[in-house]
């Protein structure tokens, strides 16, 4: 039975059931231009437009999230035809630069641009251009910081945050939190002398940031000696 669900499947969704990796090979062969490290992370539920995916353009390290709309044209043409009986075409480009998150939900409209270290907020509705180092959010999508004022922030606010994490875990389940629960946070008690953990390294090769983080680990600040070190500071018991 099983068996019959998947073909099923695979019959229904076609190039969007296997894979992130598969849907992209299916886009650049319909003719967009994706750069490497690139992640759909849900197929099934993103829609980038077929009839002219040769006007989207993606660069590199780009991540898509679920629920997320990419139109290079939309049918509002049919409004103008029936009040001036004439057709006027809508299709435009839609350019993405490298290292950009797009939140769930969101929707690119044609002829947006978004330039590199970008992040468009969970259901923005995004058009024009979103410049570099920015967070865009809303609807319509506006600038609501810089990336470097994000990361300020989160910097700030990293060790209140994984506190958070950690006790949650620990009221919820009874249990003291493990590397692979706290993987996110994992560079607060890094051992710089040993090997990057495996969790850690998943998030930095999914980041497409491993190499960089890699070299320069060795000029962080740790702020605890080890996992333990950090749970003895959250005073779980």
């Amino acid at each position: 039975m099983n068996f019959f669900k998947e073909q099923i499947k695979k019959m229904v969704f076609k190039e969007k059931y296997y894979s992130s990796e598969s849907y992209i090979n299916f886009l650049r062969k319909k003719g967009a231009t994706i750069g490497h490290n690139c992640t759909i992370y849900y197929p099934r539920n993103t829609i980038i437009d077929y009839q002219n995916t040769f006007m989207i353009n993606i660069g590199n390290n780009v991540k898509i999230a679920d629920g997320v709309r990419i139109l290079t044209h939309d049918f509002s043409l049919s409004v103008i035809a029936n009040t001036y009986d004439e057709i006027i075409g809508s299709v435009r480009k839609v350019t993405i630069g490298n290292n950009v998150f797009i939140g769930m939900n969101a929707t690119i409209l044609a002829g947006t641009v978004i330039e590199d270290n970008v992040i468009i907020g969970a259901g923005a509705v995004v058009s024009g251009k979103c410049k570099n180092n920015s967070v865009y959010a809303g609807n319509p999508a506006k600038k609501i910081g810089s990336i470097d004022e994000l990361y300020k922030k989160r910097k700030n606010k990293e060790i209140e945050n994984a506190k958070e994490l950690a006790r949650t875990y620990y009221i919820k389940t009874g249990k003291i939190p493990t590397s692979d629960v706290l993987r996110e946070y994992s560079m607060l008690f890094l051992d710089k002398s040993q090997k990057i953990p495996g969790n850690l390294r998943k998030i930095m090769i999914a980041a497409g940031a491993l190499e960089n983080i890699q070299e320069n680990i060795s000029k962080k600040n740790i702020p605890f000696k080890d996992i333990n070190d950090f749970i003895e500071h959250c005073n779980l018991k």
